[in-house]
């Protein structure tokens, strides 16, 4: 019965996951294109290898894109 609970669980927070990804990657475009957003002032090579890790695991794992 718990197993199905956490199972139940994890499906629920499933779009919300997929939110907090596409929130950090408008975060992380917003730094890169504007100078602006939760991340401004931090290295844009960096912030740029990032979103590219976001999207490479997103892509490996078959998430689907927030619109």
């Amino acid at each position: 019965m718990v197993e199905e609970r956490d199972e139940l669980d994890y499906a629920l927070a499933g779009l919300d996951a997929l939110l907090v990804l596409s929130d950090l990657d408008n975060e992380l475009r917003s730094l890169l294109k504007h100078g602006a957003g939760a991340f401004a002032g931090l290295d844009e090579k960096t912030i740029e290898r990032v979103r590219e890790w976001v999207w490479d695991q997103r892509s490996t794992r078959n998430l689907p894109e927030v619109r």
